[in-house]
Formats: C-alpha cells, sequence, structure tokens
C-alpha cells in the first residue's frame, strides 16, 4: 500500500511537471504562430476592401505552339464575412487573335481563425482555337487551409472538389448544364515565404489556382511572388510547370506570368 501510495504521488508530481512544460511551450508555440500569421497574411490585408489584379500570361505547349492572354481580376470585400472575385481573361494564339475567353465569379469566405476559409466558385471556358470548338463550365468547392510552422514560412494546403459540364460544337457565354459531365477532387499543397510588409513567395504543387481546375492526370508546381514595390502596387508574377501525372519530366505547358496588383481603397 506505501508503494502504491508512493507510484501514485510521482506520478502526480510528473503530471504537474508536465503540464507546466505543456503550457510553457504551448503559449511560446501560439505567440510565435500569431506572428508569422501576422506576416503572411500581411498581403491579404493590403487593400483590404478592394484589390485589382491585372496580368499577362505566355503559355509555350510540349509541341512547341505558343498562346497568350490578358487576364483582369478584381476582388471586392461585401462585408466581414464575404468577399467576391471576379475575373477576365481572353486569350489569343500565333494565328488566331480571339482564341478562347474565360470569365469566372467566385465567393471567399473570411479566415476563420485566420488559418481556414472556404471558395465557391463558377468558371467558364470558351474555346475558339482548338476542334472541335467547346464550351465548358467549372463548378468548384474548395477549403483551403495555411499553419506556420516557423516564424516567416506558412504551410498551404486545400481540397475540394469540381464538377464540369463540357459540349463540343457550342460557343456559349452563359454557364451550361449539358454535355459530358465530369466529377472529380482538387488540391492544393505548398509553403509560402512571407517579406514582412512587403509581400511573400509561395512555392505550390496541384491542381487549381486562380482561374480554372485541371484534370488530376494534369497537375502542375508553381512558383510565384507578391512584392509590393510602391505603397498600393505590388509585383505579381509565376512561372507554372504543368505535366502528365505519369511523367513529371514530360512537360504539358510552360506558363511565364508578369501583372501588378492594384491595392486599393
Amino acid at each position: 500500500m506505501l508503494a502504491l501510495k508512493y507510484y501514485v504521488s510521482i506520478f502526480r508530481f510528473m503530471l504537474r511537471v508536465e503540464l507546466m512544460l505543456v503550457t510553457i511551450i504551448s503559449s511560446s508555440t501560439f505567440a510565435q504562430s500569431i506572428d508569422s500569421i501576422k506576416q503572411t497574411t500581411a498581403s491579404e490585408e493590403l487593400g483590404d476592401r478592394l484589390t485589382l489584379l491585372i496580368y499577362n500570361r505566355t503559355i509555350r505547349s510540349t509541341n512547341g505552339a505558343y498562346r497568350m492572354d490578358q487576364s483582369i481580376v478584381p476582388n471586392i470585400k461585401l462585408n466581414n464575412w464575404l468577399k467576391v472575385e471576379l475575373g477576365f481573361r481572353l486569350g489569343e494564339t500565333v494565328t488566331q487573335h480571339h482564341a478562347y475567353s474565360h470569365y469566372k465569379l467566385e465567393l471567399q469566405s473570411k479566415r476563420f481563425w485566420k488559418t481556414a476559409r472556404i471558395i465557391a466558385r463558377l468558371s467558364d471556358n470558351i474555346v475558339r482555337y482548338k476542334l472541335p470548338v467547346f464550351t465548358k463550365s467549372n463548378y468548384l468547392l474548395v477549403a483551403e487551409g495555411q499553419h506556420p510552422f516557423a516564424r516567416s514560412f506558412t504551410a498551404l494546403f486545400a481540397y475540394g472538389y469540381v464538377l464540369t459540364w463540357q459540349q463540343n460544337n457550342l460557343l456559349e457565354s452563359t454557364p451550361i448544364r449539358k454535355g459530358k459531365r465530369d466529377f472529380y477532387s482538387t488540391y492544393k499543397l505548398g509553403i509560402r515565404y512571407s517579406l514582412k510588409d512587403k509581400g511573400t513567395v509561395e512555392a505550390l504543387w496541384g491542381a487549381y489556382d486562380v482561374f480554372n481546375p485541371y484534370l488530376l492526370s494534369e497537375p502542375f508546381t508553381q512558383l510565384s511572388f507578391d512584392y509590393r514595390f510602391l505603397k498600393r502596387v505590388s509585383l505579381y508574377s509565376y512561372y507554372r510547370y504543368q505535366f502528365n501525372r505519369r511523367r513529371i519530366d514530360v512537360p504539358l505547358n510552360a506558363f511565364y506570368t508578369v501583372g501588378l496588383k492594384f491595392h486599393l481603397l
């Protein structure tokens, strides 16, 4: 009985010490996490009411063909819970000026606990430079998260689903729900490095980004940065390498992008 009381006393003492250590470590980690989140979300807080992103892309396909497009993406804060992001894109090839056009409507929730948010997106593709010509509508619902693991580094992760309809020999400017139907998951993994109040650098691996989702068999890696060189203007750029999931050494497309983001209001 005395031995049992002795072991119980030791156990209680060790439990108190462990709880004290956990409290100290957790407090330190929490403070570090808050500092990191404040830094990594600096670019999101700039121009919180309204931002306007304008950029140009040059795309080189695996067969050596080139195409180019221009995009404009305004983001508007509706209230403390919701943002709306619009997108308009016009593309051309070497032989065809009005080769394709895209648009999107996206709703973004606030970041809960500065960590997770929900995105619901409709994007529409009207493609004229391929035969047969076609219209494709994408409906995307995804949960995005971020978690700091060092003072200037944040892990990025997202998972969701895409529902698409595609109809050949149709050029329709409104969303469609007819033709070939497909339903699949989508994802994004990455690391963000904070440049304090100047912007961010991101390395991503995934199957969706600003505009249209890709098939899981055609994901991409991407290196991007957003650098504020003026009070209300940032330089935005990325390089994207899209490949066949079975052969990462065989490229499908390479994207070279540069643009400006204006932080307004």
